[in-house]
């Protein structure tokens, strides 16, 4: 298991999906490192690893789910391999209703069902918890949502709010021990994502 999850954190970086720079992420907060698994199904060896490691997750702390529903726009992607693999069938959740037709959030079948929530990454959780609160305003239940990268920055704890568990395939943490241990990033990349992760980890979550 550690050798996989090494041998995904290595190709992230050489297939440059994890970028270090000066970055503005959704959340509004600039980042010197920057995930970019929107590209991730260009890379398709690596991304078959990545989900078949995430069913893997899934199975091993036995998560019940009917549905998955990904996220507008990255989730959706992610959504919809994973509910190939696992059978099951998929939804998607829009950043805001259309202007015609149904005009719904939701875009599939989720009254009275189970639902697992999907998204690429988590930092604030502000996108995974608009999906929480589609779908219980559809009628489904979500108490489950997963992300193939979390950078650690109060997702969780944002979430824990509405019974809602955070899992992800990988942490900002693995990343960075991993790369580091393989001597790809030098010490003043280091010092300047462990100045950014530190000044996070001291700020107030405040939601």
């Amino acid at each position: 298991m550690k050798r996989i999850v090494e041998e995904i954190i290595v190709s992230l970086y050489k297939n440059e999906l994890f970028k270090i720079g000066t970055f503005k992420l959704t959340s509004g907060k600039i980042s010197p490192y920057y995930l970019d698994l929107r590209s991730l199904p260009s890379y398709p060896n690596l991304y078959k690893k990545f989900m078949t490691f995430a069913v893997e997750l899934l199975k091993s702390l036995n998560v019940e789910f009917d549905v998955v529903a990904g996220i507008e726009t990255a989730g959706i992607v992610h959504a919809s391999y994973l509910g190939c693999l696992l059978d099951k069938p998929i939804v998607y959740i829009r950043k805001k209703p259309k202007e015609h037709g149904t005009r719904r959030l939701v875009e599939g079948n989720i009254l009275g069902k189970k639902v697992l929530l999907v998204d690429d990454v988590a930092t604030t959780g502000g996108s995974l918890e608009h999906g929480v609160k589609a779908i219980v305003n559809e009628g489904g239940l979500v108490n489950y949502a997963l992300v193939l990268i979390d950078r650690l920055e109060g997702a969780s704890q944002r979430l824990r709010k509405y019974g809602v568990q955070l899992l992800s395939v990988l942490n900002i943490d693995e990343i960075i021990e991993t790369l580091r241990h393989n001597n790809l990033l030098s010490d003043e990349e280091l010092a300047l994502i462990e100045q950014y992760r530190e000044k996070e980890t001291r700020k107030p979550i405040d939601f």
